[in-house]
């Protein structure tokens, strides 16, 4: 044990050497895992090469876990499902009625993206926590340069889908000239098309600072996180094992759930408001309809 988490530190430090010298490389803000310990078992090129695709090995291994678990639950669904399909449907119902529940009845039809990318992210979280294991969501390439500045990959990536997602939806729904109207403001007066100079860079601006507040805010907590862990598990290394880093691992794994939550809700809000407003005038008329028809209903029963 003493030489595994010795071995992790190590491992900063020669990121810190090459890091000193102005090289591009990949940092690891946790202990080490089982790819990087078979890496130098291996060594020479074979051994760089496994440690340079670290991140996609480990995102391979979290859609295999979600793949597995979803197969088995499906692969014989029965009326009275057991206990893995009833987990698993309940997992799936209540990301429906949460997706559902902010975009109307046709959140239905984003609830597999949206839901895949909650799964995804939170399962990403939690596989850090375990031993010998790593988050990509606390991944991170150091760029070279007077002021060292760590550029997240993962996050970065799962925050541009999201992104191109999120734009793709707002032209598809609204049409370009739509969706031009709406980054210009929905100008329908004369005030309205003065302002249009100022409301149009504003819309764009904002646009542009989702994928960067999706990329940090994850990446951020998570990496904070995983670099406490493996600081107070360095502690019980040298206090005869005493197990300091314990609750903070309870509390990552709540932070953990509550990152990939909210990376979840503000895309859903994202497409919330890509999507034509008249949708939802549509469906709060036709609540207002039913509502009024019930109460018909009951005054006819009364008489």
């Amino acid at each position: 044990m003493s030489w595994f988490v010795a071995t992790a530190y190590a491992s900063e430090a020669a990121h810190g050497a090459a890091e000193a010298h102005g090289a591009k490389h990949e940092t690891s803000l946790h202990v080490i895992n089982f790819v990087q310990l078979i890496a130098r078992l291996i060594g020479g090129s074979t051994g760089e090469l496994f440690e340079k695709y670290q991140n996609m090995i480990f995102g391979v291994i979290v859609i295999a876990i979600l793949g597995f678990i979803f197969h088995a639950a499906s692969r014989n669904a029965q009326l009275k499902p057991g206990r893995l399909q009833s987990a698993c449907e309940a997992v799936v119902e209540a990301l429906n009625g949460f997706v559902s529940g902010i975009l109307g009845p046709q959140g239905k039809k984003y609830t597999p993206f949206l839901g895949t990318l909650f799964l995804y992210i939170w399962t990403m979280n939690l596989i850090g926590l375990l031993p010998l294991m790593k988050s990509n969501t606390a991944n991170s390439i150091t760029l070279p340069g007077s002021v060292p500045l760590p550029i997240p990959t993962t996050t970065v990536a799962l925050a541009l889908i999201v992104f191109v997602y999120v734009q793709c939806i707002g032209i598809k729904n609204q049409g370009i000239v739509g969706y031009l109207d709406h980054m210009a403001g929905t100008p329908r007066d004369v005030f309205g098309w003065v302002m249009v100079p100022i409301m149009l860079p504003i819309h764009l601006i904002g646009e542009l600072a989702k994928p960067f507040s999706l990329t940090f805010r994850l990446f951020c907590n998570i990496m904070g996180g995983h670099i406490l862990v493996a600081v107070f598990i360095g502690m019980a290394i040298g206090a005869a094992f005493i197990p300091f880093q314990a609750p903070f691992l309870i509390f990552e794994i709540a932070t953990s759930t509550i990152q990939a939550f909210v990376f979840t809700l503000l895309s859903t809000v994202y497409i919330a408001m890509m999507l034509p407003h008249e949708h939802a005038e549509e469906h709060g008329a036709e609540s207002h309809t039913h509502e009024q028809a019930a109460s018909a209903t009951v005054l006819a029963g009364k008489h």
